[in-house]
């Protein structure tokens, strides 16, 4: 399970002058903390609720795969938890690739590439 203590958001500085545009975008890249001890970086591509519980999508940098977690959060924390019921995980997978495939089509066939 991973914590909002084991993640951290991205903060990005914001610039000076004419040409800056901080404030207009948000980072949606999020660095975890592994079981290794090490970190990685990913970006949120999705965030949904099905039957009441949250679902995210996740994929590691510059990477077409992405991973599916279920998250609560409790009191000032963010709880990451892998699916472990099929029926479950194939659900949310099925939104989650309707939703990128309406959205996204190049993404499909970076995915059909890849296998």
């Amino acid at each position: 399970m991973i914590t909002k203590d084991n993640m951290h958001e991205h903060e990005e500085h914001c610039c000076e002058g004419e040409d800056c545009t901080c404030g207009e975008h948000e980072s949606n890249i999020i660095t975890l903390d592994m079981e290794d001890g090490s970190q990685k970086d990913f970006e949120v591509l999705q965030i949904i609720n099905h039957e009441g519980k949250n679902y995210i999508a996740l994929a590691e940098l510059d990477s077409a795969e992405y991973d599916i977690l279920r998250f609560e959060e409790v009191e000032d924390s963010v709880e990451l938890s892998i699916i472990e019921e099929d029926e479950e995980f194939d659900a949310v997978a099925a939104i989650f690739d309707d939703l990128f495939n309406s959205e996204d089509p190049d993404m499909l066939s970076a995915e059909e590439d890849e296998k």
